[in-house]
């Protein structure tokens, strides 16, 4: 029997009940529980601030669980959608490709590292996508 991605999981503190699962099923629950109602554009420019943030391991950490895990990072990490993704929909389904083929998914958002609905005053070579700003922000690297 193979893992199973996006099972219930209980509301833990700290984001505790995701320690230890695998990368593919922690990377797809942040896609969903972030851009669910996003386009597979937008899914996969989720998907990549993450993969862009573990290439920085200096920074960020040098896994998905350390990258995603982290405080205050992917806010949709700490919603019951991340916890109990709704396994039956489309968005779920396109959210668990991407996160299983990141490697080669388009990324169309290149190094960016942050992204939001809106981004701060700080902010450089910023574009939108769906209803998410993509961006960077040189004194936070």
């Amino acid at each position: 029997m193979g893992y199973n991605y996006g099972e219930p999981l209980p509301d833990k503190s700290g984001l505790s009940e995701f320690e230890g699962r695998d990368s593919v099923d922690l990377l797809a629950r942040m896609i969903y529980s972030e851009a669910r109602g996003e386009s597979w554009k937008g899914k996969q420019a989720v998907a990549h601030v993450a993969k862009n943030r573990k290439e920085k391991p200096y920074k960020f950490g040098d896994t998905y669980e350390e990258v995603l895990l982290s405080p205050r990072q992917f806010a949709g990490m700490a919603e019951k959608a991340a916890r109990e993704p709704d396994t039956n929909s489309q968005s779920w389904n396109d959210s668990l490709y991407i996160a299983q083929h990141i490697d080669s998914q388009d990324n169309p958002i290149g190094g960016r590292l942050y992204f939001g609905r809106s981004y701060p005053s700080e902010a450089t070579n910023i574009i939108k996508i769906g209803k998410h700003y993509f961006y960077n922000v040189p004194a936070w690297e």
